[in-house]
Order: C-alpha cells, then sequence, then structure tokens
C-alpha cells in the first residue's frame, strides 16, 4: 500500500519525493492505520523495494491478502498518480470504497464522473476482473484497466504490424465504436504503448497498429487512437493476405488428422486444392476471436455445410445455423459467432458470392473492409 491513516485519521500518502532519512523519521514517531481495516500497518523502507505500508503478519484486512506488490506495481501507480495531478484532476490513491469493498489503484474524477484507474502488472482471472468491473460500474465508475506493457524480445515499432497477444493480455481489450485496443504502460521507461485497431489472425496473432505515448505527452480519457489512414490499411490488408496464405499452405502439412480432418475434407469434398482457396475464404470478419480455428477453416466449413444440405447465400435462416452449430460445435466459442456468421454471410452476398466457384472481384472486397474497419459503429 501507499496509503495509510495517521494518528490523527488523516489520510497518508507515502509521495517519492520523501528521502530515505524522513521515512526513518517517520517510522520513528508516526503510527499508522489500514483505511479499511483500522489495523495497525508496518512502514517498509527496504533497499529493493519502494517504501510501502503493509499488514504485520496473520491480519485479517482483506487488503493484507492483496500485498505483496511488486516493486513495478508501485512504481506505475505513484507515477499515474502523479500524471492525474499534474493533468489537474481530482485523483485518490487507493482510496477504499466501503460499499463496494473494494481499493481500485487510482480514483479519478473528471466533470462528475469517476473513474477506477486498475493497473495490471500480475495475473487475474476473467471472473476476478468481470466481478471487479460489475461493481464499479454498478456505483457509477467506469473503470479503466491498464496492462504493464509485455516483454517482447525485439522493442516495438510504432505502425502497423503482426503482433502476439497471450489469452492473458486478451483480457484487456477495450472496445471503442467496435474497434478493438489495449493499452499497456511500461513504469521503466514511463511510456504508455497502445495496441490499437486490433485485427485477429489465429490464435495469440493479431495485426495492429502500435503507437507508443510518452507519459508528458498523455491525456484523459485514454485512447483517443486516430483511425488508420487507407495506407496503413494497406498495410493491413497485405499483412492479412500474407498470413492467410501461409497458413493454408503450411495447413496440409501440419495436420495430423489426415482424411479425417474436417476442413482438408472439406476442400476435398468441394474439389478445392487447400493453397488456393479463393480470397473470400478466410475474410476478418470480427475483431473478436469468436471461432476456436482460423477464420479460413470454419468458412470452409460453413460453405460446405450449405453446399450438402442444398442452400445458398440468398436465404440463410436461424434453423440452418442452428444445424451447421450441432454438426461443428467445437468450432463456436461464445454467442458472439453466430452474429459473426451471419456478418460473413453479408459479406459474401455483397461480393455476389453465392457458391465457392463464384467470381468476385478483390478490389471490391478490399473497398468493403477498408470501409468496415474505419466503420464508428
Amino acid at each position: 500500500m501507499l496509503t495509510a491513516l495517521n494518528a490523527n485519521k488523516q489520510l497518508f500518502v507515502l509521495k517519492r519525493e520523501y528521502v530515505r532519512d524522513q521515512l526513518l523519521e517517520l517510522r520513528k514517531n508516526e503510527q499508522f492505520y489500514c483505511p479499511q481495516c483500522q489495523e495497525s500497518v508496518q512502514l517498509k523502507i527496504g533497499q529493493v523495494m519502494i517504501p510501502h505500508f503493509a499488514h504485520k503478519k496473520q491480519s485479517n484486512c482483506q487488503q493484507a491478502f492483496s500485498e505483496g506488490e511488486t516493486t513495478i506495481h508501485l512504481l506505475g501507480k505513484h507515477q499515474l498518480y502523479e500524471m492525474f495531478q499534474k493533468l489537474q484532476f481530482k485523483v485518490q490513491l487507493e482510496p477504499y470504497l466501503p460499499k463496494l469493498a473494494q481499493r481500485p489503484d487510482i480514483l479519478v474524477e473528471r466533470e462528475q464522473q469517476q473513474f477506477a484507474i486498475e493497473f495490471q502488472c500480475s495475473t487475474i482471472s476473467i471472473p476476478q476482473m468481470e466481478t471487479r468491473t460489475i461493481g464499479y460500474l454498478q456505483a457509477n465508475i467506469i473503470p479503466i484497466w491498464i496492462l504493464k506493457t509485455p516483454k517482447h524480445k525485439h522493442p516495438y515499432k510504432d505502425g502497423v504490424q503482426q503482433i502476439k497477444l497471450s489469452p492473458f493480455n486478451q483480457q484487456f481489450t477495450t472496445y471503442i465504436q467496435k474497434h478493438a485496443h489495449i493499452i499497456t504502460f511500461d513504469p521503466d521507461t514511463a511510456v504508455f504503448l497502445y495496441f490499437s485497431y486490433l485485427m485477429p489472425i489465429e490464435g495469440y496473432r493479431f495485426i495492429a497498429h502500435v503507437q507508443h505515448l510518452s507519459m508528458g505527452n498523455q491525456q484523459f480519457p485514454f485512447l483517443q487512437v486516430k483511425e488508420p489512414t487507407e495506407v496503413e490499411f494497406n498495410i493491413y490488408w497485405r499483412l492479412w493476405k500474407k498470413a492467410r496464405q501461409q497458413f493454408l499452405d503450411k495447413r496440409l502439412l501440419i495436420s495430423k488428422k489426415g482424411v479425417q480432418d474436417p476442413f482438408l475434407r472439406a476442400c476435398y469434398f468441394m474439389g478445392n486444392q487447400v493453397e488456393k482457396l479463393p480470397l473470400f475464404i478466410g475474410i476478418p470478419v470480427s475483431n473478436k476471436v469468436n471461432f476456436s480455428v482460423f477464420d479460413a477453416e470454419w468458412q470452409m466449413l460453413w460453405l460446405m455445410f450449405l453446399y450438402e444440405q442444398g442452400f445458398d447465400l440468398s436465404h440463410i435462416s436461424s434453423d440452418v445455423i442452428d444445424g451447421f452449430r450441432k454438426r461443428f460445435p467445437i468450432l463456436f466459442i461464445n454467442e458472439k459467432a453466430v452474429e459473426t456468421l451471419q456478418n460473413y454471410n453479408e459479406i459474401l452476398k455483397k461480393l455476389g458470392v453465392r457458391q465457392i466457384n463464384s467470381d468476385f472481384d478483390e478490389i471490391a472486397l478490399y473497398q468493403y473492409l477498408y470501409a468496415q474497419f474505419l466503420a464508428k459503429g
């Protein structure tokens, strides 16, 4: 903890300007208490860790169970708190919210709206994030989760590029006007790193617009990201086509199921070579991962299913989609997959595609995806 109550029950903040001798004097002459449970807490002044307050052993306080913060987390909270002070917002560090029994890292107030800033350096489960997020929203507090910038073998450069995001990192995705973004912060460099306009490729791989922003240039609210230009989208387009072709070229080689592989069987059944599938198979329909396989796989299986059942794209009922789900239940990760499937049908109809061997205009596909990519919602 970086905050505690003094003997007069006034909130005391361990600011970074305190020198070691001042802190030693405080520890000698002052008594501090947890704002949540009112138990006595210790002022820790080590050689490695940032000075902080900690409960004594065997404490029953809920806050005590969340202690053991890393130096980087304490430093990040300090920096973010100071940043909001410089931006002249009403800001509180580690305030205890009794109605929620929660302590956000930072609470910011802007135009009578409160924001809970959570700087996450350690692993947290989706249910935990959801519970805390729901608690804030029910109290009319907007939660903002900031992920510690993930380590990478090579420093990220600004611009459009292919990146990898672990399932843990993906938990921090925020959707602004239906576009996916992740904001991260690195206390070591005092720099924010934005992964914006995320386009899923497969598994951990995404195409994203990467942008660094120094703390001194940060504003609030966050995520004021400019939409990609057509030149930048053209990079998305080329990276996506390259990743799609690489997947198809390797797909036949990596399959261990042989003719039992549903995707390969669909290609053989429809008379198509895996590496030469038309470009409308593998379209990035959603910015969320809603299917358990690469886009080309579920789209190929869908077109095969329609062909087997004697349907074309002019009339697709909910019963047809339900039949597909029963045939391939393992493909569907969540309910959003159905919406993605419906959107895919709409794209094919706009392209004039009625079956797998239909002629289509690649320029029209490019223009349609570009328009959808910039859509505001």
